[in-house]
C-alpha cells in the first residue's frame, strides 16, 4: 500500500472522525460530496466495503485506481484496469502477458491490430508456476458496450474487457469482487462478489406509509444518522410530507367561522332607500269655505 493511502484512508466511516486530508481523500473517491450548502455522504455500507478493499488490495483512490461510484441506483466499489495491473504485479506471480488480438469475423483470423468494428478480443496472461497461459476472450456481442469509447474506439475498449476479465480469472483471491464500471453497466459481473450495497431500509416504503409529519422527519432524521439521505429518499419525503400538510380534516372543515371564506369578500350592507316624497292633496270647495269664514270670524 502507497504511504499516501495509509496516512489518509480513514479508520472508521464516521465522518465526523476524519482529519483533513481523510475527508479529502473520501471526496476524490467519490463517497463524500457537496450539494448546494450541504456536504453528503455514501452509505456507511459501502464506505466500510470501500476502506476493507484499499487495504486488501493496496490501490490508491488518489491514482484513481478504486473509487466508488453510484451505478443503477446502487453504490458500488469499482476498479481502473490499471489497478489490476498492480494488484497482479506486486503479488510477485505475475509472469507478463502476450499484445491482444482481435478478430474482425466470428471465423477470421486473429490479429495485434485492432479492425474498425471488432467482432471478439482475446489475451493470454502468466502466472508464475502455471506452465499453461490463461486465455481470456469476450465478445462484442456479449461485452460490448453502447456510446463514448465505444463509439470511438471499440477494439480498445473490448481488449480492455478481455484484459480485465483475464485478471480476475488468475488471480482470484486478489481480484475477487472487484469490477470495472464497464461490468457493471453492461451486467457482466457476478452479483454475489460485487460490492454492492443496498440500503439498510426501505426508506421510500416507510415514508408512503407515513401518517404525520413528524413520523416523516423522525424516518428522515434516521436516514441522515445511516449516511442513506439520497436524492430519492429526499423527493419522497418532501412530496409525502406535502401531501400530508394539503389534507384537512373533517372537523377543521365543518367548524363554523365567523370570518369570509378565502378569496371570498364579505357581503356589503344593503343601503336604505330614500323614502318617496308626498305631495300635497288638492284643496276642495269645502276647505275654501272653511277658510273664508275663518277669515270673517278672524276680522271682527
Amino acid at each position: 500500500m502507497s504511504s499516501t493511502t495509509e496516512m489518509v484512508l480513514p479508520s472508521s466511516v464516521v465522518p465526523a472522525t476524519w482529519n483533513p486530508d481523510t475527508a479529502a481523500l473520501m471526496e476524490f473517491a467519490g463517497l463524500t460530496w457537496m450539494e448546494g450548502q450541504n456536504r453528503r455522504f455514501a452509505p456507511s455500507g459501502i464506505m466500510a466495503a470501500f476502506i476493507q478493499a484499499c487495504q486488501r488490495t493496496g490501490l490508491d483512490p488518489t491514482a484513481k485506481q478504486i473509487y466508488a461510484a453510484q451505478m443503477g441506483g446502487k453504490w458500488t466499489v469499482l476498479v481502473g484496469v490499471d489497478g489490476m495491473r498492480l494488484v497482479a504485479q506486486r503479488t510477485g506471480q505475475y509472469d507478463g502477458q502476450d499484445p491482444i488480438e482481435w478478430q474482425a469475423t466470428e471465423d477470421g483470423p486473429w490479429s495485434t491490430v485492432p479492425p474498425k468494428a471488432p467482432h471478439a478480443a482475446r489475451i493470454r496472461i502468466y502466472r508464475k508456476g502455471i506452465s499453461r497461459p490463461l486465455e481470456q476472450t469476450v465478445t462484442m456481442a456479449e461485452f460490448g458496450g453502447k456510446g463514448g469509447n465505444w463509439t470511438t474506439r471499440p477494439g480498445h475498449m473490448l481488449g480492455i474487457r478481455a484484459e480485465t476479465h483475464g485478471f480476475r480469472r488468475l488471480f482470484p483471491m486478489e481480484l475477487s469482487g472487484l469490477y470495472t464500471a464497464e461490468d457493471i453497466d453492461a451486467g457482466t459481473y457476478d452479483s454475489s462478489e460485487v460490492f454492492v450495497v443496498e440500503p439498510s431500509e426501505d426508506w421510500g416504503a416507510l415514508i408512503k406509509e407515513a401518517e404525520t409529519k413528524e413520523a416523516i422527519k423522525e424516518i428522515a432524521d434516521r436516514a441522515k444518522e445511516l449516511n442513506e439521505f439520497t436524492d430519492a429518499v429526499r423527493t419522497q419525503a418532501l412530496t409525502r410530507y406535502g401531501m400530508l400538510n394539503a389534507e384537512t380534516s373533517p372537523a377543521e372543515a365543518d367548524a363554523p367561522t365567523d370570518e369570509p371564506a378565502p378569496h371570498e369578500e364579505a357581503a356589503p350592507e344593503a343601503t336604505p332607500a330614500p323614502e318617496a316624497e308626498t305631495e300635497p292633496a288638492t284643496p276642495t270647495d269645502a276647505d275654501y269655505e272653511a277658510q273664508a269664514a275663518a277669515e270673517a270670524e278672524a276680522g271682527r
